[in-house]
């Protein structure tokens, strides 16, 4: 009889062989919490979601972006830029001041500056750190004033003697500076004969929001940046001073956003806002259209109805350039420049490649990224 039984019993297995496991998927029911079982190349974890133990797969890590090196590879590596550029200034922030910077704030009678000292010291700080094997200054003075404050303001700034032949005085920029109450935001960046200058108009209308600490240590160090760009010329002796538009302030927009970014995820969302401008003069972000900004941007004097967009597609361009040969090399295509040669020999000279041979490249990895994030 036993022995019947058993042949019946493996007759039965044999007839009904057992099931395969089902394939997991997200949601399904599963036994042991924090078990992690493969299915269908995917991995899974046992997770409690309330009272009940589901599946839920492991996202895979996203692969690190590869970083560009050079333009040959800068139009295949575009995505990784933003890493680039944060590892380069990240080296250089770690490294302490060579020589202290002082700041002078002056305000006029009826000026509030809303916002603490501490944060434009810590900017200008920031870009000489990023200028630091390049001529700069360790003493700035800031003439704050509101739009009640403007005569005071232009009396104060006539008793600095710029180095250079100058189209507009520094009391020529306090109009342009603060038009009017409500548009009275703008700064310069200057050097006189020995400081750092900035001209910082502040808003004095009623319940005016102070700006964020960040967009303030950014603005500092935009600003400061200009400093090191005259500082440069006037090493040279020069009288006049003259940039390619979208260089010029491009270049202290990456020091500006690096500076008031505290990691690369801080930098890369601040970087973001400054990718979807309105457009300006321009019909869109096509790789068209980004070749006719670097042309109408090039040669001074700059469009003025795309000269809003250096501020953005200027800034993503000098990025590209630093992300390749790091922030120090736009100072020293401004170094060559001053020293007598071309723009675009100065820009072969660090780079490598010619203008006309990069613009193209460059207008498309720009474009890439502003059709992106539009």
């Amino acid at each position: 009889m036993a022995r019947k039984l058993l042949v019946a019993l493996l007759v039965g297995i044999l007839a009904f062989p057992p099931t395969a496991n089902a394939a997991i998927k997200n949601g399904s029911v599963c036994k042991k919490f924090g078990q992690v079982q493969s299915s269908n190349s995917n991995k899974f974890v046992c997770t409690k979601v309330g009272k009940k133990l589901i599946w839920k797969a492991i996202s895979k890590a996203a692969p690190a972006a590869v970083k560009p090196t050079s333009f040959a590879n800068l139009e295949a590596n575009y995505k990784g830029i933003p890493e680039a550029v944060w590892s380069d200034v990240r080296k250089l922030f770690d490294q302490p001041l060579s020589t202290p910077i002082k700041v002078d704030v002056e305000k006029g009678p009826t000026t509030k500056i809303l916002y603490s000292y501490s944060e434009i010291e810590y900017g200008i700080s920031r870009a000489n750190q990023l200028g630091a094997n390049f001529p700069q200054q360790s003493k700035f003075s800031v003439i704050a004033f509101n739009y009640q404050d403007r005569d005071w303001a232009k009396t104060r700034l006539n008793t600095f003697e710029s180095p250079f032949t100058l189209n507009d005085t520094f009391a020529d920029q306090v109009s342009v500076a603060c038009s009017s109450e409500t548009e009275c935001e703008n700064a310069f960046g200057n050097i006189s004969i020995d400081s750092g200058l900035i001209t910082q108009a502040s808003p004095g209308v009623p319940n005016y929001t102070s700006r964020s600490v960040s967009t303030t240590r950014a603005h500092y160090a935009h600003e400061a940046t200009h400093t090191i760009q005259k500082s440069i010329y006037k090493k040279y002796g020069l009288k006049r001073y003259s940039i390619p538009c979208w260089f010029s302030e491009g270049q202290p927009q990456v020091v500006g956003q690096t500076s008031a970014s505290e990691n690369l995820a801080s930098y890369t969302m601040n970087r973001r806002n400054w990718l979807r401008p309105p457009l300006r003069g321009l019909p869109d972000f096509s790789e068209a259209s980004i070749n006719k900004f670097f042309d109408l941007q090039h040669q001074q004097p700059c469009d003025a109805a795309t000269r809003q967009h250096v501020y953005d597609i200027g800034f993503i361009a000098v990025e590209a350039l630093v992300s390749i040969g790091g922030i120090s090399s736009t100072f020293d295509v401004l170094d060559k420049y001053a020293s007598g040669v071309s723009f675009d020999q100065a820009f072969e000279k660090v780079y490598g490649i010619s203008w006309a041979n990069a613009k193209p490249i460059l207008a498309r990895v720009v474009s890439k990224q502003y059709l992106e994030a539009n």
